[in-house]
């Protein structure tokens, strides 16, 4: 069955400080302070999808320090298949290149 793209949303995953200002867009943003605390909210975005249940985002932002700090396994499970796309977005301290990687 296809997925209905329009009850699909946008989230943003990073430190309070720094997604505070993607909520003016439309933009639903979950705090984390850390890598563990970004993968735990991953892992439950990506059970909502998979489960179509709660909250389903299409898209998410990851500020890239916390990636960086995910274990590569941790990443590809939460990445494997098409929903949601994870795109990474350089914090305050600029680009890192995990995104590269």
């Amino acid at each position: 069955m296809p997925h209905d793209m329009s009850r699909y949303k946008v989230a943003i995953v990073g430190p309070k400080q720094v997604i505070s200002g993607f909520k003016a867009l439309g933009v639903t943003s979950f705090s984390a302070e850390n890598s563990e605390e970004a993968l735990r909210v991953l892992v439950r975005l990506k059970a909502n999808v998979e489960g179509q249940v709660g909250e389903q985002f299409a898209t998410i932002i990851l500020i890239e320090s916390l990636a960086a700090g995910i274990e590569a396994e941790d990443m590809e499970r939460v990445m494997r298949g098409a929903l949601p796309a994870i795109v990474l977005l350089p914090g305050v301290e600029g680009s890192q290149g995990a995104g590269v990687q």
